[in-house]
């Protein structure tokens, strides 16, 4: 997608800045020009400009959401009732392998035409679907294409081959993911403030000795990676590894690390993460269900970090940011409650505010990525990531407050437009430029074959290695608490004995 050219006016909506200033202009203009915002006010004039009439709308910058796997829209909803064993050991162990190229395109390029709907501008795809190199291209034009703002963060870890079973073996970053990763950022992310820039995703390190992740670290680093993702403090099954302390002993700990998940986090893990403002992201429907523990947003700031919102999966649940806003909050709120509660007592003042939840999708989103100086707020001078949300809808009037009424009483159906860098993605409810029919008759065609060749597997290998990765009884539990205690040590034939025994015990 080119660069946006020319001006729009956006004329005579209630405002919503989110940068850090309180309330909303009742009645405000928003001048872009060539894909920037150049004004902010009251009866702003550009007379060859094109006009929105804002009207019956709020206007705010659109969402930002931290850590999504975007190829997964063909399983869409299909965890529903999974664990996160299930989630790994069918569709990380078994579904990944039938993925083709074009299966990743249309995934990752229907998962952001859902996101832009909703009102997202900017996203981090965590992507661990690159099988080959012609996936990872796939990947990159899905993103492109699809005109969102955001960083992709190339998967290092390996998916099994349909005629393979997933090991520790297969699932370490194979050799090939290094070169593939430079290749890839060669070719598509050397400008400096492109639109969508190049990031990493770690292997699942927690449990991996450190040189692992001194070698993954190293060479994002090298490579010039935006941002680092990384999955960690995912319930019982983490909870010992101690995997920030031990990288911040290894001097590997960095600005451009983001954690995943993370309730796990010791308290001094999030103290050393907001030491070096590493970013902590939460993404509450998945950590909720799967057993990965509570909203971890609240801790980290606490600590003084970062933190941000994200999505994580379509493949169990809705892909907008208003359900993951309320879970959060809600959640927060029932947690703060319950100590008073413990001790026969009730709230007189309910903590956190709708706001501060607002801006952890929004600024504090983009603050967190490492993206706050183009997008996240409406301020002169950053990209127009911006959408209106429309008012007058039954679930939206009268509108007392703007922040409330986005966070607690809004859906996908009341976003009207979204602009990203000032191209309009949106506009009058309706993607632009999109045939959803097309789109739809190809991702249901890939459905299909992943499905079945999903079932002609089967999942009795990915359960095998997944069974001895999550404590799912006491006797499992041990077994992973004492793979943390080896993770964790400094003995190096320890570990490698470790690993060996899983990768038998696994075939």
């Amino acid at each position: 997608m080119q660069d946006a050219k020319g001006s729009i006016l956006i004329k005579g909506g209630r405002l919503l800045t989110m940068d850090g200033t309180p309330g909303a202009m009742e009645k405000a203009d928003v001048l872009v020009k060539d894909g920037l915002i150049k004004g902010i006010g009251p009866r702003l004039e550009a007379p060859d400009a094109e006009v929105i009439e804002a009207g019956d709308t709020i206007i705010m910058p659109g969402f930002v959401d931290c850590h999504r796997h975007m190829w997964q829209t063909q399983l869409r909803a299909i965890t529903a009732d999974w664990s996160l064993f299930d989630y790994s050991s069918r569709i990380r162990s078994v579904y990944t392998s039938f993925y083709d190229p074009e299966d990743a395109y249309i995934g990752t390029y229907a998962g952001y035409l859902e996101a832009i709907n909703a009102g997202v501008t900017t996203i981090v795809d965590h992507s661990h679907i690159m099988n080959t190199p012609d996936h990872a291209d796939e990947v990159v034009r899905a993103t492109l294409e699809s005109g969102i703002r955001g960083i992709l963060c190339y998967g290092m870890y390996g998916n099994a081959k349909p005629d393979q079973v997933l090991t520790p073996a297969v699932l370490m970053s194979p050799d090939w993911h290094y070169d593939d990763a430079k290749r890839l950022k060669g070719k598509y992310f050397n400008a400096d403030n492109s639109r969508v820039t190049m990031g990493i995703a770690l292997t699942e390190a927690e449990f991996f000795p450190i040189e692992l992740s001194h070698k993954e670290l190293g060479f994002a680093r090298d490579l010039g990676a935006r941002r680092i993702s990384a999955h960690v403090g995912m319930g019982g099954m983490s909870k010992n590894t101690r995997y920030i302390e031990r990288l911040n002993k290894a001097g590997l700990m960095g600005a451009d690390i983001l954690f995943i998940h993370g309730w796990n986090l010791t308290d001094n893990e999030l103290r050393i993460c907001a030491q070096y403002k590493a970013a902590v992201i939460n993404t509450p429907e998945t950590e909720l269900q799967m057993g990965m523990g509570y909203p971890v947003s609240w801790r980290a700031l606490s600590a003084g970090g970062r933190s941000g919102l994200g999505i994580d999966i379509v493949s169990n649940q809705s892909a907008d940011m208003f359900t993951q806003m309320r879970l959060n909050i809600q959640v927060q709120r029932a947690l703060q409650n319950d100590k008073l509660i413990q001790a026969n007592m009730m709230p007189r003042v309910i903590s956190p505010t709708v706001r501060q939840v607002l801006e952890l999708a929004t600024i504090k989103g983009a603050e967190s990525i490492g993206l706050a100086s183009c997008t996240g707020s409406i301020t002169v001078g950053k990209e127009a990531d911006i959408i209106l949300v429309r008012a007058d809808t039954v679930n939206m009037f009268p509108v007392n407050d703007p922040v409330n009424a986005i966070v607690l009483s809004a859906n996908v159906g009341d976003i009207d437009t979204v602009m990203v860098g000032g191209n309009i993605l949106k506009r009058g409810g309706k993607l632009v430029g999109v045939d959803l029919a097309k789109v739809r008759e190809k991702i249901e065609k890939s459905r299909d074959k992943i499905i079945e060749g999903g079932h002609k597997k089967g999942f009795a290998g990915g359960e095998a290695l997944m069974s001895n990765v999550f404590p799912l009884d006491r006797k499992l539990a041990f077994g992973v608490w004492l793979a943390a205690m080896v993770a964790r040590s400094e003995i190096k034939p320890l570990q490698d004995w470790f690993l060996e025994k899983v990768a038998k015990s696994t075939k």
